[in-house]
């Protein structure tokens, strides 16, 4: 192994290992191995382990899957918690998850909640937490209190640590100050009919009913839309039955809603934008290549996961990201195309 002799760092195109962080931060391997697993680190001066963890971030120095197995016990896994939700492009958000998982030396395991888990400790997460003794759980949302407690009892972190707001708050409250914008003053949330609770959906709602409150527009209304001709066609017909005959503006939990309520008002004679507007989420690909071009929110995957990368740099040692996670209206934005 070679040293710089003029930096007194590694030679370039070496592994960084912890010899080498405890040389920049003046401290012995134990001490650098204590800090960066988060062992026994009571015991040492604040400015120590700050001193270590600076060190770790400076040289990138990513602690070695096995050492890090065989010092906390555990497996070299995170566990990623999926909520039992309708989203399109969660595929893009475990992408983005997976390579930062990655980057720490861990490997991602992604548990979708089911339909009936239990809350408690026969559900399936808490069997695959005990079985699998992961190194972390990262929750997108899917973690009830109870699990939250018990995985935390297991010594195994849940993250991220900060929670940031809720990008549903955010979602719905685009929706609805982009469809106020347009001119529809009645507006209504359109859900996907379907079997789950969809947590992100009931968010997405409430955020339209505050932004109706706060602009002193009419309680929204609420349907739910089945994903087939004729049931989304007699969903929108009545919901029209429940409005007073004016424009109607109609938020939908996806793309896919929103491409199912818009052949349903045209079925039933609409035009869009001018008898009613339609805005989705997600900017699907199927949706701008429809006509009318549908209006919907696009995210950006890897800025929306950006605080777990965080998270994850705090908890598992190594460099962490310069720079503020960044605000949502920066991550979620309106798209805007021909149904609204």
């Amino acid at each position: 192994m070679s040293i710089s002799p003029q930096s007194g760092r590694p030679a370039r195109g070496r592994r960084v290992t912890s010899a080498d962080v405890a040389g920049l931060a003046g401290v012995s391997r134990t001490t650098v191995s204590d800090v960066l697993n988060g062992q026994r680190i009571a015991r040492y001066h604040p400015a120590t382990v700050q001193r270590v963890r600076g060190a770790a971030a400076e040289l990138g120095y990513v602690r070695s899957a096995a050492g890090r197995a065989l010092a906390m016990g555990r497996s070299d896994f995170i566990v990623v918690v999926v909520p039992y939700v309708t989203y399109m492009r969660f595929q893009d958000v475990i992408e983005a998850l997976s390579g930062h998982i990655e980057e720490f030396g861990f490997s991602a395991v992604v548990h979708f909640r089911g339909p009936k888990e239990e809350d408690g400790g026969t559900s399936r997460l808490l069997t695959l937490v005990e079985t699998l003794r992961p190194a972390g759980v990262v929750d997108l949302g899917g973690l009830t209190p109870k699990e939250a407690a018990f995985i935390e009892k297991t010594c195994c972190s849940v993250l991220p640590q900060d929670k940031p707001a809720d990008p549903n708050v955010w979602i719905g409250l685009l929706q609805a100050e982009h469809l106020h914008s347009r001119g529809f003053r009645q507006l209504a949330y359109a859900f996907l009919s379907d079997a789950r609770d969809d947590p992100y959906g009931q968010t997405r709602a409430a955020s339209v009913a505050d932004y109706c409150e706060a602009e002193g527009l009419p309680v929204p209304l609420r349907l739910h839309v089945p994903i087939e001709p004729e049931g989304a066609r007699e969903a929108v017909r009545s919901l029209l039955e429940r409005t007073d005959g004016g424009r109607l503006g109609i938020a939908c939990h996806n793309d896919e809603v929103a491409i199912a309520v818009v052949f349903a008002a045209q079925r039933l004679g609409l035009e869009l934008p001018r008898d009613a507007g339609v805005i989705g989420v997600e900017g699907g690909d199927l949706g701008q290549a429809m006509a009318p071009r549908l209006t919907t929110v696009l995210g950006d995957a890897a800025a929306a996961v950006h605080h777990v990368r965080f998270s994850l740099g705090r908890t598992y040692g190594g460099p962490v990201p310069t720079g503020e996670t960044p605000p949502l209206d920066q991550v979620f934005r309106v798209l805007p195309g021909e149904t609204t």
